[in-house]
């Protein structure tokens, strides 16, 4: 399976000649990970020489939250791989299957990787990012196989939100001991708006922290950033594009609608405080939740939308498949099908 949040690229994981000049990817499995993490926080990175070791104080320092930790545990009873790659600027990436989650290295080698505080930094935010997929992926699996594709387009948006919201939580909880600068690190990142939206509700309530209305403050703070929704919503509609390609079938998408419980339901933590529980129903409904402004990606919706509902023959779209049949007699009903501009590419 592919990250919605990730470029659309195919990488090529066994290629002959990759990056570093690597024959097939190196990959850890989080038990090694975790084995190898006893050194001290305060160590010096720069004098480490492989990405494993890089990772492995990534765990050490993610380890140390309350809320990550479970998310790891559960990583490990599974058996997940990590690797880093050169993605060209994604996020992460997620191969179900394979149970891999290959993270972006930003074309640095282990050491320049370890020197360097930024892209360390980095790196453990998309890994708590890539920790809380995994674990809303094994409880939920893929929306579009559930739900309509406008629905899908929702229930990804809260998803992504999610993900971004367990950053600054797990931030948050090493700010006051293990590891502050990943708490610096997140105000001066793209979602330090987030953040601060965070640490602005404590300050007004410090029991937000437990029963789950800071982390309700930053979901609603992810949806006043447009940047974030339009590539939430670009990244969504190529991966649909993805399945319609991919399928034979008419229409691969799911037929439910989302329900309130839904919502509120991949809000969970692992301590099983639901953030978002009694706010699902206005997610639903509120534009500022569901709605969609950017052009481009209504465009791009509409052409899905109507990819469904078309029958082409010989390049010809027909609304109805009957019509198709009569206008095109000579042909075998077998070649009247339902299909997708994309199979025509």
């Amino acid at each position: 399976m592919k990250s919605k949040w990730t470029p659309k690229t195919t990488y090529d994981l066994i290629a002959e000649k990759m990056t570093l000049g690597l024959s097939e990817l190196e990959r850890w499995t989080i038990q090694e990970l975790l084995a190898g993490s006893s050194s001290s926080l305060n160590d010096d990175l720069a004098a480490f020489c492989s990405y494993g070791e890089v990772l492995s104080r990534c765990f050490t320092i993610i380890n140390e939250s309350p809320t990550a930790r479970p998310m790891v545990q559960e990583a490990l009873a599974a058996k997940w791989q990590i690797a880093l790659f050169d993605l060209n600027g994604g996020d992460y990436w997620i191969d179900v299957e394979e149970k891999l989650i290959l993270l972006d290295s930003n074309a640095l080698t282990p050491t320049a990787l370890g020197r360097s505080v930024y892209f360390k930094n980095m790196v453990i935010v998309t890994l708590i990012k890539a920790l809380r997929d995994i674990w809303q992926e094994k409880r939920h699996g893929g929306f579009d196989e559930d739900y309509k594709v406008e629905h899908v387009m929702t229930m990804e948006r809260v998803r992504a939100a999610d993900c971004d919201v367990l950053s600054v939580i797990v931030a948050w909880e090493l700010r006051s001991g293990a590891y502050p600068d990943l708490w610096r690190h997140l105000i001066g990142s793209e979602n330090g708006d987030m953040a601060m939206a965070f640490s602005a509700h404590l300050e007004r309530s410090a029991a937000g922290h437990f029963n789950g209305q800071a982390a309700a403050t930053a979901f609603r703070q992810w949806f006043r950033c447009e940047t974030r929704v339009n590539t939430c919503d670009h990244n969504t509609l190529e991966y649909l594009d993805d399945v319609l390609k991919e399928t034979r079938e008419h229409n691969p998408f799911g037929k439910k609608k989302p329900t309130a419980m839904n919502i509120e339901v991949l809000s969970c933590l692992p301590d099983r405080t639901a953030y978002l529980q009694g706010f699902g129903a206005e997610i639903l409904s509120d534009p500022l939740y569901c709605g969609m402004e950017d052009p481009i990606n209504q465009s791009h919706l509409f052409h899905i939308l109507y990819d469904l509902e078309a029958t082409i023959v010989e390049s010809v779209p027909f609304r109805d498949a009957d019509l198709a049949r009569k206008i095109f007699p000579a042909l075998e009903s077998a070649e009247i099908r339902q299909i997708t501009k994309a199979d025509q590419q």
